[in-house]
This record gives C-alpha cells, structure tokens and sequence, in this order.
C-alpha cells in the first residue's frame, strides 16, 4: 500500500471508529501536508503492520493475500522513507 492508501485505510478507521467525536480524518492525504508528529504517528503504525501476529491477521491470512498485504505495507514504509522517516523493523 502505497502512503497515501495506508493514510484513506487509517483515516476510514478512525472516522468509522470515533463517530460521536465528530468521524473527522486524523492525517493529511496529502503527504506534503503531513506533520513531523503525523509521520512519527504512522512509521508506529506500520511497524504495528508489519508485526508478523498483525500482518497475517492471527494466522488468517495466507498465500496470495498475505504476499499483498506484505507488499503494500513495504511499499507505503518506503514511501515514508523517503520522506526522512526512519520507520522501526519489528
């Protein structure tokens, strides 16, 4: 998943999660728009991603869908990379 998808994926999770709060998206689609505190925010959340219990979803998800999952996840962490942000290996 490339950056901006992982950032539309959080952002459909909070607002589907924090209705009464108002639903209104944690991040900038935009990653020129993101602050310093929101990249360190999403390098945690997708070293979580990568985890390999959070990554097969418990042992649920193999073959084909997992090989996906992991080559978004990568992709989105090399997005982030490459805006100067080291995100953690787990």
């Amino acid at each position: 998943m490339s950056l901006k998808a992982f950032i539309q994926q959080e952002n459909q999770m909070h607002m589907m999660f924090n209705r009464k709060a108002g639903g209104q998206p944690v991040y900038p689609e935009d990653t020129d728009l993101l602050l310093d505190r929101h990249k360190e925010e999403l390098a945690g959340r997708i070293a979580s991603a990568l985890s390999p219990e959070a990554l097969t979803c418990d042992g649920e998800l193999r073959g084909a869908q997992l090989r996906a999952r992991a080559k978004l996840l990568h992709k989105a962490k090399a997005d982030l990379e490459a805006l100067g942000v080291v995100v953690p290996a787990y």
